[in-house]
């Protein structure tokens, strides 16, 4: 996408800085700057540099959280409705299934477990059995399955696309993108914010987002604040364009018996996790290990896992070549709730990170920050997700 208006930050005051260019924090920005709010968008890298650009764009609903996150998932699906239209962009939305896949009977109880909640919300989701799997996604290997939890209504975006319709849409409305600017501190006088220390000088704002993923509890510790958001080293690969096409993207109910682990581990762990591109280039994942380090280096040893586990699945792979692999720092709460509100007892400082899926609720957190910057509520309302909150580490 070509990018017109005001790249670049042409002042010292602002109403408002994001920190962050990622999916979310980009999707802020708009919504900010769209509003009226003279805003920053800072990014110590580029506009989707961190964990937005390895990221397959889907769009995912049945995975969500149950306790606290459906209202959220639900009214964040609903926006994609006129999305393109809104930002008057294509972003590559196009419809798809989603299937977890189910080995065990431990995993069966699991998802059927999950079933009422999902159906409460109004959403659809279904068992299948292996034998129904074959044609609901014919270049799936069921031979090891018992089969799985599957929802026809899910869906995909590039991501690219999505986060430069939100710049260039920001930029026109006046927004100021800055990049390869890295925020060392936050300033706060008499318990408000005053802005942000950066590496190309200070940036006075009433109001500051940060939308940095695993960068916050360094941000927070100079604060003084605690902030429960771990990581692990992420890693994907993709391969050249296939013939064979899919028609859900896929994941294994594994992920509901994984947890993370607290301290730093060099052996990556692959769990299944596949899609395609409209282009028909293969996404296969993923390789996690947690970690205290913020790199980006791939590694050879999670490449070969995720390679292995996708040729086990999906036989017609064998042969494909990899193109590249990528990895990236991936950010998690220990109770699958986002950080997500304005902090306790710093007026003009809110969170906006560590979604458990991020794309599905982009549009809808954009808005919830830009109504709760103009001094109104947001709705669906963020008690739940306050950053103050005592987290639990379940997994």
């Amino acid at each position: 996408m070509r990018v017109t208006g005001r790249a670049g930050l042409g002042r010292s005051v602002y109403d408002a800085v994001v920190v962050g260019a990622g999916y979310i924090g980009c999707a802020v920005a708009f919504h900010l700057a769209s509003a009226g709010l003279r805003t920053a968008l800072l990014d110590r890298g580029g506009v989707a540099a961190g964990a937005s650009r390895a990221n397959y764009g889907n769009i995912q609903v049945q995975d969500a959280e149950l306790g606290h996150s459906l209202a959220l998932v639900k009214a964040g699906f609903a926006r994609f409705a006129s999305l393109e239209e809104r930002l008057d962009a294509s972003v590559g939305l196009r419809s798809l299934g989603g299937l977890l896949l189910i080995e065990t009977e431990a995993q069966w109880r699991l998802m059927a477990d999950r079933l009422p909640t999902l159906h409460a919300a109004g959403v659809e989701a279904e068992l299948v059995t292996a034998g129904q799997l074959k044609e609901i996604e014919p270049l799936l290997d069921t031979s090891t399955l018992l089969g799985a939890c599957y929802h026809r209504h899910e869906g995909q975006v590039n991501p690219f696309r999505l986060v430069w319709a939100y710049v260039q849409r920001g930029l026109e409305a006046g927004l100021e993108l800055g990049l390869g600017v890295e925020v060392h501190g936050i300033d706060v006088a008499g318990g408000r914010v005053q802005g942000v220390r950066t590496s190309q000088g200070t940036l006075a704002a009433s109001l500051v987002i940060l939308c940095t993923g695993a960068w916050t509890p360094a941000l927070g510790r100079d604060l003084g604040r605690d902030w429960q958001i771990r990581h692990v080293h992420g890693q994907a690969v993709v391969t050249e364009a296939v013939a064979g096409r899919l028609h859900n993207h896929i994941a294994s109910a594994a992920f509901f018996e994984t947890m993370h682990g607290d301290g730093e581990t060099s052996q990556d762990e692959a769990v299944l996790a596949l899609s395609q591109t409209a282009e028909g280039h293969f996404l296969l994942g993923e390789a996690g290990a947690p970690t205290r380090r913020l790199g980006s280096d791939a590694r050879a040893g999670g490449q070969a896992a995720i390679a292995g586990l996708a040729a086990r699945y999906f036989p017609a792979l064998r042969q494909a070549r990899v193109l590249r692999g990528w990895a990236a720092p991936v950010a998690f709460t220990g109770d699958g709730l986002p950080y997500l509100g304005p902090v306790d007892g710093i007026d003009g400082l809110a969170l906006a990170t560590a979604f458990k899926s991020t794309v599905i609720v982009t549009p809808l957190v954009g808005e919830m920050v830009a109504a709760w910057a103009l001094g109104g509520q947001a709705e669906p309302t963020w008690g739940a997700f306050a950053p103050e909150r005592e987290v639990a580490h379940g997994g």
